[in-house]
């Protein structure tokens, strides 16, 4: 095996620079090195919030030739230590699970979640049923709820990570890994400052009709276990869709609803399918 230090450019959006191989911005690439997996085409999602111009990292997309899009969420929003249904008799259960992608099967709409174990490798570990179809041709993927986007790494100008490749194929991957850097795109996604008394939600959805206005349902927490108290949701709220993340041949996109909302979240990251 070939050990290699690699770095990625974001000198726009950030400054100083670093190593994180945990990264969402490097989770893509090791990938793609350590594995041979081709991560496709690479649109890292940046969140801004007023007043403080300071991008923070949300995660990274990857559409890949098997018609499947990716998101790699960014570290604090990783880790899971439970999972549960929202049915008040529902039991929660205790996992204790880090978070490598999640999944999204353009052919049959359903989704799952691969986590990283110890030693590097991969499994799926939530299988999801296919995704409810909120709208014409419009699905609800998946949510993030945030205390705030202090909880979020920050953009850095240059990020290094590591990885080992096998010597056989490491001309094949370090080319791949240029290719991939210079077509990667950037989504910047502007979002209000969440309080004492809010928090974020983004919501993401697959619009395969390209357009259309995203329901306020879904995954926008309404109490506990996400919650600390109850709270009241309004039947109707503005949509922020996601640009410049065609899916394949055009078929439709990615939109993204971020909402500020009164509240206290019971965690400072939750992930909702």
């Amino acid at each position: 095996m070939v050990p290699l230090s690699l770095g990625i450019n974001l000198a726009e959006y950030g400054a100083g620079e670093s190593e994180d191989s945990q990264s969402a911005v490097a989770r893509p690439y090791r990938r793609l090195v350590e594995d041979g997996v081709d991560p496709g085409n690479i649109t890292y999602v940046i969140l801004r919030s007023a007043p403080s111009s300071q991008s923070k990292i949300l995660g990274t997309f990857c559409e890949t030739s098997g018609q499947r899009l990716l998101f790699f969420p960014e570290n604090r929003i990783r880790r899971l230590n439970s999972i549960f249904k929202r049915e008040p008799t529902a039991a929660a259960q205790a996992v204790d699970d880090i978070v490598d992608h999640i999944t999204f099967e353009i052919s049959n709409r359903k989704s799952h979640v691969t986590e990283v174990l110890s030693n590097g490798k991969r499994r799926v570990v939530l299988n999801l049923p296919r995704r409810r179809e909120v709208g014409q041709a419009l699905y609800a993927w998946f949510g993030i709820t945030l205390r705030s986007v202090a909880v979020l790494d920050s953009i850095l100008g240059k990020l290094w990570f590591s990885a080992e490749c096998p010597a056989s194929d490491v001309d094949r991957r370090l080319a791949l890994f240029h290719k991939a850097c210079r077509a990667a795109r950037i989504c910047t996604l502007a979002v209000a400052q969440a309080t004492a008394e809010t928090f974020l939600q983004i919501n993401f959805f697959i619009d395969f009709s390209r357009g259309q206005s995203v329901p306020s349902c879904s995954f926008l927490p309404n109490g506990p276990p996400e919650l600390r108290k109850a709270i009241e949701i309004p039947s109707t709220m503005t949509a922020q869709p996601m640009h410049g993340l065609a899916l394949y041949d055009g078929v439709g996109m990615v939109q993204m609803h971020p909402i500020v909302w009164v509240g206290e979240t019971a965690h400072e990251a939750v992930l909702g399918f």
